[in-house]
């Protein structure tokens, strides 16, 4: 059985698609159709059903796919024997939540780019529910971001701090009371996601002291939340850290609440039973040290 087989099968599964694992790949469609079909000749049953215009697993599918990437895992732990004092190599995949991504992680991406050249790095912004599972499931090697309840028995959790969210607003915002329970604010919450961590603490805030609102806007890009609101269109609850420079310069303001300066903590996770590449052991040593700099005030 060709590792090359089952790299391309896991490779369709966590990409999507044929057309998206040969991008990634380097191959053409054409080759990955035929490595996957000569796979399913090799074990005698298909892998993959159609269903409409998707491909989903099939049962036995979801069995070789756990299986493939204990192999693959195997593989890469043979392949990197020998490696130790040497410069880390192959693929690293770390999902984060995007406020880390956008505002905190840059230096730490910047320095392994720097530190492991020979390492591809796949980054991806993933809401915190999505990260764990994507961690269960093989889809990625590490998970930055907000503890939603992530589960211990699987995860190997490591905790680096914890950042204040607060309740922002434009400094012209004319409904800043969220103390005073029971009242109807005609103001909007702009906000992303519904499984957004920021946005449920802060719906079942307003729920417990009976506020309604006019309206949601969801929006799925921090940067642009953070836009609109600074123009006026309403209200939101985001890492203090997001807002840093809009806070000091006036072009945002914090609104005072209970809810607001709660402090939200931050985990790094990985699999278990996941053997630790010393690519994950930089990468993890990386986001340490700009945790302690952060700390301690000094500059990246």
């Amino acid at each position: 059985m060709e590792l090359k087989n089952l790299r391309t099968f896991q490779a369709v599964v966590d990409q999507g698609s044929y057309q998206r694992a040969a991008e990634v790949l380097g191959y053409t469609q054409s080759t990955v159709t035929v490595q996957i079909q000569q796979l399913e000749e090799e074990l005698g049953v298909p892998l993959f059903q159609r269903v409409g215009r998707r491909m989903v697993l099939t049962q036995v599918g979801e069995s070789a796919l756990a299986q493939a990437r204990e192999l693959l895992l195997a593989a890469d732990r043979l392949s990197n024997l020998g490696q130790e004092g040497r410069a880390p190599t192959g693929t690293l995949r770390v999902d984060m939540a995007e406020t880390l991504l956008c505002y905190r992680m840059q230096p730490v991406i910047q320095a392994f780019r720097e530190q492991a050249p020979q390492v591809r790095l796949i980054i991806r912004s993933r809401n915190c529910l999505q990260i764990p599972e994507n961690i269960r499931a093989g889809v990625c090697d590490l998970g930055l971001g907000y503890d939603m309840d992530w589960n211990r028995e699987v995860l190997e959790v490591e905790p680096l701090g914890e950042y204040e969210i607060v309740l922002l607003a434009a400094p012209d915002f004319a409904h800043p009371d969220f103390t005073t329970p029971g009242q109807h604010k005609p103001v909007s919450f702009v906000t992303d996601e519904p499984d957004s961590i920021f946005r449920r603490q802060l719906e079942r805030y307003l729920q417990e002291r009976d506020i309604t609102l006019d309206e949601t806007i969801e929006l799925w890009s921090i940067e642009t939340i953070k836009r609109c609101v600074m123009s006026g269109l309403g209200f939101t609850f985001l890492p203090r850290f997001v807002a840093a420079d809009a806070l000091a310069d006036g072009r945002l303001v914090e609104l005072s609440a209970p809810i607001s300066g709660i402090r939200d903590p931050v985990l790094c996770a990985r699999h278990k039973k996941r053997w630790v590449t010393p690519a994950m052991e930089l990468f993890l040593r990386l986001v340490r040290e700009e945790l302690v700099r952060e700390k301690s005030g000094k500059k990246s």
